[in-house]
């Protein structure tokens, strides 16, 4: 959402204004005028000695942003909070002797064995750890991410036209079911089911049967290929 924010427009917004605002859209207790004015004043210092780090190379001023000072002010403090709170996040990571940045790249399991009464290894206390960050994560997350995602997402009504495509969406569905008894070859009782919307109709989501070859096709209409048989074949 940060690129749809004016940061240097955040140095003209009252901090009254903008905690009236943030109070508004959650509950967060971190939202006092006080708490934006100081973060306001870091982010003047910034601008002022001309060295914006992360903001730099923007397009400061353009008509495009479209925010009131009030919720770049808003947005960009909780983006600076946000840099810092990941660092939290990341002890995830270090609990269990994952790896990061891009983790994907990790053979899956751990390299940390768990057992409760050692000292050296994921221990109860470093359970309690984790799921105390999960907890942080998603108290974040639901006063944090969301509410401003929406706020900005209300001032750029277009963009949601922007880039459309034929409004039809497959989901293959993933996160099976840890529960006792339940079938990991079912996708129907994995999380998050397959299922397919089709032509914008967000009131119905069909069924996908992944291992019927006659449910998904693929097409080769618009590509750059050149097929004896023709491209709609």
């Amino acid at each position: 959402a940060l690129d749809l924010v004016d940061v240097v427009s955040a140095l003209g917004a009252d901090p009254k204004a903008t905690a009236e605002l943030a109070q508004s859209l959650s509950s967060r207790p971190k939202a006092s005028p006080g708490y934006f004015a100081d973060m306001q004043k870091k982010l003047k210092t910034l601008v002022e000695a001309g060295q914006l780090g992360i903001f730099a190379k923007a397009y400061w001023g353009h008509p495009a942003y479209k925010l009131p000072p009030e919720a770049n002010l808003m947005a960009v403090t909780h983006y600076i909070e946000a840099l810092e709170w990941q660092r939290d996040v990341v002890k995830l990571h270090a609990v269990f002797g994952g790896k990061n940045p891009h983790p994907m790249f990790l053979v899956g399991g751990t390299p940390n064995p768990i057992d409760l009464e050692s000292d050296s290894a994921v221990n109860a206390k470093k359970l309690a750890l984790v799921q105390s960050i999960i907890d942080q994560m998603r108290t974040f997350v639901d006063q944090v991410y969301v509410p401003d995602t929406l706020a900005v997402a209300g001032f750029y009504p277009e963009w949601f036209e922007r880039g459309e495509g034929l409004g039809n969406f497959l989901v293959v569905g993933d996160f099976p079911s840890a529960e006792a008894g339940s079938d990991l070859r079912d996708p129907m009782s994995w999380w998050i089911p397959p299922g397919a919307i089709l032509g914008r109709n967000l009131d119905e989501v069909h069924e996908v049967d992944l291992r019927a070859d006659s449910e998904i096709h693929e097409f080769v209409s618009h590509s750059w290929y050149e097929y004896e048989e023709g491209k709609n074949k």
